[in-house]
């Protein structure tokens, strides 16, 4: 298995064994009350971390779930070449949507790009809910996924 770079609770980069099809589901919270203001708003970052595609089979989902949010955010192929290629997919979870919520949309990216979320949604700066799945694949790869390619993402949240 190979090796991939990821913040721990205590926010240190710790070197893991990367599984495929691996899950983030950020940062732990607190939960911090608002004592004077019930109208200030929150912003956070959710996750920022790095991965590294082993295959066109493997996937990285970016879990967001939490109170109702905004979420926007940035994805970094800048890493990879121009022949490689990456697909974004938007989840969004309601009450009435299948164990694998309902598709919003799915962008492709080529490497040597800096893709921010209205690249990723039909034109939209963020995206709203209380749980977002942001899938991040690489579809294929210049040498066969011999060259690992790190990718790097940060998502933001803004709540109440």
């Amino acid at each position: 298995m190979a090796e991939e770079l990821i913040r721990g609770a205590a926010g240190k980069l710790a070197a893991v064994a990367a599984a495929q099809g691996s899950i983030d589901q950020g940062f732990p919270q607190e939960t911090v009350p608002v004592e004077t203001d019930a109208r200030i708003k929150k912003i956070y970052v959710y996750a920022d971390s790095v991965w590294s595609p082993q295959s066109a089979s493997d996937y990285r989902i970016v879990r967001v779930k939490t109170d109702a949010f905004d979420l926007t955010g940035w994805v970094d192929f800048t890493q990879a070449r121009g022949q490689d290629a990456f697909t974004t997919e938007l989840r969004v979870y309601m009450a009435h949507t299948s164990p694998g919520g309902a598709h919003l949309n799915t962008s492709g990216f080529e490497g040597g790009v800096l893709a921010y979320m209205q690249q990723m949604t039909p034109g939209a700066n963020y995206v709203s809910g209380n749980w977002i799945d942001v899938v991040l694949r690489q579809t294929s790869s210049a040498d066969n996924f011999k060259t690992k390619v790190q990718v790097a993402y940060q998502f933001i949240v803004e709540s109440r």
